[in-house]
């Protein structure tokens, strides 16, 4: 048995979950048993080799979902390249004023991350 197993408890008969509770003596930690998450009462210690087939079992499971031989996608070029940062806020028409910020060439209110054809850089 592990943890998050659905069973059949046999203490209260209904349907649940096995969840792990840490076994206390005072306050220290002697050891962890598994308890039926309705009831409360114990059903044993977890298994060490019940645990890692379960691991693989998950690793099966997303392996299933994302398809056999899923692969992971080849990373995008993140290199900045000669139109990088090609903002309005970075070109030399641009004009900053307290209130609004404005294009050099024809006063319009732009957006300083914006771009446009007639970007020169500062």
């Amino acid at each position: 048995m592990i943890q998050g197993e659905t069973i059949t408890c046999p203490h209260c008969g209904e349907k649940s979950v096995v969840k792990s509770k840490a076994k206390m003596e005072g306050w220290t930690k002697v050891g962890t048993v598994l308890v039926c998450a309705l009831c409360g009462a114990e059903l044993g210690t977890p298994d060490e080799k019940s645990a890692e087939d379960a691991g693989r079992k998950k690793l099966g499971s997303l392996a299933a979902l994302l398809g056999e031989g899923a692969e992971a996608a080849p990373k995008a070029d993140l290199t900045p390249d000669e139109n990088y940062g090609c903002f309005c806020r970075n070109c030399v028409h641009f004009i900053e004023h307290p209130f609004r910020v404005l294009c050099g060439l024809d006063g319009h209110e732009i957006d300083p991350m914006g771009e446009c054809g007639k970007f020169g850089r500062k």
